[in-house]
């Protein structure tokens, strides 16, 4: 028999290229609380440090924590809720970082610049690292901390001696004060993960609320801060109260009033802010019909607080919420409002909306070569807003009715929007040159109908003898 011809390989006539495409990112969560505190379980800085994420208590006593921690007394009333959260994230507040420093009289050195960094060298002390703020000839005349880069195992003290990131040397400093905010903490988390929405800290005070108040209004779109008090001159009404004074500056962010009551017989009603995050968290599931108000839901854990009317009604009148009870109804916060005098979960779906919309684009100009600059390309971009909408009108933030807004483009007031959103783009033949050469798109114009929410309901009786 003869031998068999050698066959030649089939791409020579069909070539077959197999391309795998990016996996899309997720939208980020926000149905995952954090909770900070000062507790020394998790380090400040290594390995797993500033946060950590917990399914459970036991997980938590697992990593280090007992049950005396206040972080874990917060997290048992977080996770106690009706409806359960899956996660919390729990963050570390170092009380041994560097707060201040300035540099030791006769020792400020020569060499320095603007923009150096220079760190103490102090037993046991690590990782800080101070800023050069301003200098003389060289010498520096004042210092100044960052987040996140603030240290850890310090003490206050005097003439220590520095090593740094530039050409100067003989700089002595003054550690002067030591211990990190609240405010401080808060953000050095959210340097190392943002994967949580709402957040409390364990013994915030006036002064710490107010502070994260102010950086809750900034950074409401990713981040909302949560408060529980004891002050007993917001139920009283008194002028220029914590409540009221966050009223005043209109501060996107949620204070309760709640107390230990008499005799300090309801201990954990400190941690309330823990249990109300807890009801977000576990209600907030992204599922068909999820959409949620927190008016009224049951608060577990917490007394409720023996009111007076006066005094519920001073509360409220100042954009501060409370657990109370009405009639027979035992233990319901009222009435998930933000000092701003927003709802919260108006808030929330507006975030929510925000990244889905920033993410669902996102996405989509990774995942193909490119997005032309035509109309059927404008159309893609829409496409993927327009999805965005439709997943907040399933979980029913966005709702059917008529835009009663100005006009915008093709959409009128008066008309019609029966799936409560409309999205809609000039075409590119009105885009300008430089834009064009910048490679922008046309602006996306999104009208949406928020749903709302009932919180009360009046009804007028008519009887006939």
């Amino acid at each position: 028999m003869g031998s068999t011809p050698s066959s030649l390989p089939l791409s020579d006539i069909v070539v077959v290229d197999v391309s795998v495409a990016n996996g899309s990112v997720a939208p980020r969560p926000f149905n995952q609380g954090l909770i900070v505190g000062s507790s020394t379980v998790i380090p400040s800085y290594g390995a797993n440090a500033r946060i950590r994420q917990y399914a459970s208590l036991a997980e938590m006593v697992t990593d280090g924590f007992t049950t005396n921690d206040p972080e874990y007394i917060a997290a048992g009333l977080y996770f106690s809720q009706a409806a359960v959260p899956q996660f919390v994230w729990i963050g570390r507040q170092d009380l041994t970082a560097i707060q201040t420093a300035i540099p030791h009289s006769g020792a400020a050195g020569t060499g320095y610049a603007i923009g150096d960094t220079v760190t103490p060298t102090q037993a046991g002390g690590s990782n800080a690292k101070l800023v050069v703020l301003t200098v003389n000839a060289g010498a520096v005349l004042t210092l100044g901390t960052t987040i996140g880069n603030q240290g850890t195992g310090y003490s206050v003290a005097a003439s220590l001696p520095t090593t740094t990131s530039g050409a100067g040397t003989g700089l002595e400093v003054d550690i002067t004060a030591v211990g990190e905010t609240l405010l401080q903490a808060v953000e050095a988390c959210s340097l190392v993960n943002q994967q949580w929405y709402p957040v409390m800290c364990c013994g915030a005070v006036d002064a710490d609320h107010l502070a994260l108040a102010a950086w809750s209004t900034a950074n409401w779109m990713t981040s909302m801060y949560f408060g529980s008090t004891a002050d007993s001159s917001i139920p009283a009404g008194t002028a220029g109260n914590l409540a009221i004074e966050m009223q005043t500056a209109k501060y996107r962010a949620y204070l309760s009033y709640n107390t230990t009551q008499t005799g300090d017989e309801f201990p954990n009603n400190i941690y309330a802010a823990a249990a109300i995050i807890g009801v977000v968290c576990g209600l907030n599931t992204g599922l068909a019909g999820s959409a949620f108000t927190l008016n009224l839901k049951s608060l577990v854990g917490i007394a409720p607080e023996p009111l007076t009317q006066t005094q519920y009604a001073a509360i409220t009148a100042a954009n501060c919420n409370t657990c109370a009870s009405f009639g027979p109804y035992d233990g319901y916060i009222v009435s998930g409002i933000l000092s701003s005098g927003e709802f919260f979960d108006q808030i929330l779906d507006r975030a929510m909306l925000v990244n889905l919309i920033q993410t669902n684009l996102m996405n989509l100009l990774v995942s193909v070569p490119k997005i032309p600059q035509t109309d059927p390309g404008e159309h893609q971009l829409i496409a993927q807003v327009e999805n965005a909408c439709a997943q907040e009108a399933l979980i029913g933030y966005i709702g059917p009715g008529v835009w009663e807004g100005e006009t915008v483009l093709n959409l009128t007031t008066g008309q019609a929007l029966p799936q409560g959103y409309f999205v809609q783009a000039q075409s590119f033949t009105q885009q300008s040159s430089g834009d064009r050469a910048a490679r922008k798109a046309m602006p996306i114009y999104a009208a949406i109908l928020e749903a709302g929410a009932v919180h009360s309901v009046t009804v007028n009786v008519n009887v006939q003898l």
